[in-house]
């Protein structure tokens, strides 16, 4: 039997809503050390993801990368003031919808290629309802293919 996303994925998870606030995902982000966190609704349906580089992004003021040294100490205060701007301001406007999730039942073997082709290292995993279950991470992937070529799974 093909090994299935269940098998590997973490169940352990934290959320949030798209009508929470900034500040609440920032607090969640921080507590978890993760900087990603699934958007759900009060169902638990997946509606999308919150990532901490989306808020960076609109909160340093010059363009995003990386920052002149002797800037820095001025880039922190501006950023921290624009913060304080739109802390306040709901998941919804930040979250992208364009993420997709993968089914607790899809095989273990299409996870690398959605991850590469995307570039994500955590996919959120719902079931057939689009209900949140958990997430797999490339650490999960690697376990698996560690797994296969020990002979130990297929």
């Amino acid at each position: 039997m093909p090994a299935v996303v269940k098998k590997y994925m973490s169940r352990t998870l934290v959320s949030v809503c798209k009508d929470d606030q900034l500040e609440e995902a920032i607090e969640i982000m921080y507590k978890a050390e993760i900087s990603v966190l699934p958007v759900v609704d009060k169902e638990n349906k997946f509606l999308g993801t919150i990532y901490s580089e989306n808020i960076l992004k609109n909160i340093i003021p010059e363009k995003y990368g990386f920052m002149n040294s002797n800037r820095l100490l001025y880039e922190i205060n501006q950023a921290a003031d624009n913060l304080k701007e739109i802390k306040g301001r709901t998941v919804k406007k930040y979250m992208s919808t364009r993420t997709s999730a993968v089914l607790e039942n899809d095989k273990m073997h299409k996870i690398a290629d959605i991850m590469l082709d995307n570039r994500e290292s955590i996919l959120f995993v719902v079931n057939e309802r689009g209900n949140l279950r958990g997430y797999i991470s490339r650490a999960d992937l690697l376990y698996y293919l560690l797994r296969v070529a020990n002979k130990e799974d297929d």
